[in-house]
């Protein structure tokens, strides 16, 4: 089967314009798709959404006629999907 139909409740977290952090819960037909990562689900007015990822790594959380919001990462249960590896730089010296 291509799609992982998730059966828990889902945290979204969610990096605002300000930098900080926020989430939202989903538990409405969550799908994953197992080949491209990208997750689909329905919010509470039954609107579909979708969080895929784009050219630069970023994931995006996006609706018909909604702007695309940066998601961080998603928590359901135990798992923990798309979370980023954070960036070290470090100095030769």
């Amino acid at each position: 089967m291509e799609y992982e139909k998730i059966n828990s409740v889902c945290e979204v977290f969610l990096q605002t314009e300000d930098g900080s952090e926020r989430f939202y819960e989903i538990n409405e037909d969550i799908r994953r798709n197992k080949k491209t990562g990208v997750f689909t689900y329905r919010d509470e007015d039954g609107k579909l959404w979708s969080i895929s990822v784009d050219a630069d790594g970023n994931y995006w959380s996006k609706s018909t006629d909604e702007r695309p919001i940066r998601v961080e990462r998603i928590v359901c249960g135990n798992s923990v999907y798309l979370e980023q590896e954070e960036e070290h730089n470090e100095e030769a010296g």
